[in-house]
């Protein structure tokens, strides 16, 4: 050890490094800047990240060589080590199971059909993430000194005046495009239909006035969404989901999830949502209520379609699902334990409110669902609607299975209301990555499927499927189920897939033609003009109707009833 003299910094060795105390502090407030700068910790007692920056923050203070600054500095690690150990273990779900369970709020059960409504055949999404991405590089592609500029960014699915559509924001293809973007940022969006790959769009201008997008994940240093915001008072709260969103006029913003802890230090719950228009960098902090009911959203933009992190959802219902009877119950018993399915998409219901979609099964079952779990993306009310059927995957492979032959592949499906049925929708793709056919696969029984090179053929194949199998009995919705008997006006015949369809006018009903297969009654080829039929049908608002059940009311006639 080195004497110090009069009147001189207080130095010690520390191995080979002797250090004064005021380096040693201008030393300490260095790291806590480039750390909060750079690594952004949340300042909050309930998380436990600014616990190791502050650690690193205190260091140099050690190399200073006073025996009671070091005592000091140590106390402090110690603090901070008992403080993130206690925080973790009180947060912990072997003490706080029920509340985890507790956090997803309530979850009620109800019927499929009165969230989602019955198919319609012209917003059935067709283009999926993936295939959008593929246009949306192929209209950017038209331009070949922008492509070498920028790339593009991550495709969230919305609803845009109505149409549901894809929007892919231009980002900066890497730091030295950043500096030559430096001013003007990237210019615009690519907006692809997410039901028609014809209906592709490149929105560079907005009002005459160029749009351009500034504030970015990708970015660097303060144009960087994440600093932007956190430079900004956004410090006291969790930044999570940056989803890119065009309000109904067109206009880009950024949409961040803010959240805290609920459950001591972990337990992420959204809290409010920060929107930052992606050119200007104005923000907008919209803070989420907690009712009865769950969380209100009625003060947010109804043109925002998520709030809910996709992250914190599924989370939080596989400790719904896992924590029903406890920690424990989790190591050994496993009694009533469900968990989510691979893989979730989201979905659109009535009034154009979107879920997140996801099976459920029990645990130690990948086989079949017990149900499905359909979550509001702005409030997180949660139904569970129960029906054992099929699981994603195994749909996916059913339909595979029917075209097996193209060697197509099927995308991961999207739950739809076939006439009050659950049923998955799928597109199948060849190798290339192109749509060739669509598939409906129904939830309950997955050998029912039905594929078409339209929609509109892969639906009426489907129905006609499930008007055949024992399946059907159980599609049948009393809500939208007509019963009708009346006469044959005309009546004709097509042969497709190598069966017979018969084409059904009715003298009662001109405006729609019925179609029916010998599956129904084996009657039918001896139908003629005039003859008295009992149909069922599901009321569908086409003009060309599935049959699902028929009776000749004369030829089918029982000898008693001829009586």
């Amino acid at each position: 050890m080195l004497q110090n003299k009069p009147n001189q910094p207080i130095n010690v060795d520390f191995g080979n490094i002797r250090i004064g105390l005021v380096p040693a502090v201008i030393a300490s407030v260095l790291i806590a800047l480039f750390i909060l700068y750079i690594q952004m910790p949340v300042l909050n007692i309930r998380f436990v990240g600014w616990a190791f920056g502050l650690a690193f923050v205190l260091f140099p203070l050690l190399m200073v060589g006073s025996k009671k600054l070091s005592k000091i500095v140590l106390m402090l690690y110690a603090v901070l080590a008992l403080y993130v150990i206690t925080a973790l273990l009180a947060s912990a779900p072997l003490f706080r199971a029920k509340s985890y369970r507790n956090l997803l709020g309530e979850v009620k059960s109800t019927e499929f059909s009165s969230l989602i409504s019955p198919v319609n055949l012209e917003q059935v999404p067709t283009v999926d993430r993936s295939f959008a991405t593929s246009l949306a590089e192929k209209k950017l592609g038209d331009d070949f000194a922008l492509g070498s500029r920028v790339k593009l960014g991550w495709p969230t699915r919305q609803m845009v005046r109505g149409r549901l559509v894809w929007v892919v924001p231009l980002e900066h293809s890497g730091f030295f495009k950043w500096i030559t973007n430096l001013s003007n940022g990237t210019p615009g969006y690519i907006m692809v239909s997410a039901t028609d790959p014809q209906d592709i769009s490149f929105v560079r201008k907005l009002n005459e006035k160029d749009i351009v997008i500034k504030y970015q994940p990708s970015a660097y240093f303060n144009q960087n969404l994440h600093r932007h915001l956190y430079l900004n008072g956004y410090v006291t709260k969790g930044l999570n989901d940056y989803t890119f969103e065009i309000d109904e006029q067109g206009e880009p913003y950024w949409t961040t999830t803010a959240y805290q802890h609920k459950i001591g230090a972990l337990g992420s719950e959204a809290v409010g949502l920060a929107i930052v228009h992606a050119g200007t960098g104005a923000i907008k902090y919209y803070s989420m209520e907690k009712t009865a009911g769950g969380w209100s959203d009625k003060n947010i933009p109804a043109w925002v379609d998520r709030i809910q992190p996709a992250e914190f959802v599924t989370t939080q219902l596989n400790w719904w699902g896992n924590y029903v009877n406890g920690f424990w119950n989790t190591l050994f018993g496993k009694r009533d334990m469900l968990m989510t399915t691979e893989g979730y998409n989201i979905i659109y219901g009535n009034y154009n409110r979107s879920y997140f979609y996801t099976g459920m099964s029990s645990v130690g079952s990948d086989e079949g669902t017990v149900g499905f779990m359909l979550t509001d993306t702005r409030t997180k009310q949660t139904h569970f609607y129960r029906l054992s059927g099929a699981t994603e995957y195994a749909a996916m492979l059913s339909a595979e299975g029917k075209v097996q032959n193209f060697k197509y592949r099927a995308t991961f499906p999207i739950l739809v209301n076939m006439n009050g049925a659950a049923t998955y929708f799928m597109t199948l793709k060849d190798s290339a990555g192109l749509v060739k056919q669509f598939a409906f696969v129904s939830v309950k029984d997955f050998s029912v499927v039905g594929v078409g090179e339209s929609i509109k053929a892969a639906r009426n194949n489907f129905q006609m499927t499930m008007a055949s199998s024992r399946t059907g009995v159980f599609s049948v919705s009393s809500n939208t189920r007509s019963n009708f008997t009346g006469t044959i006006a005309r009546i004709g015949t097509d042969v497709k897939d190598a069966r017979t369809h018969y084409y059904i006018i009715m003298a009662e009903k001109p405006e729609h033609i019925f179609i029916a297969t010998t599956d129904l009654t084996s009657y039918l080829p001896l139908a003629a003009v005039n003859d008295k039929i009992e149909i069922q049908y599901q009321e569908t608002g086409d003009r060309e109707i599935n049959l699902s059940a028929l009776r000749f009311v004369e030829l089918e006639q029982k000898p008693e009833e001829a009586d």
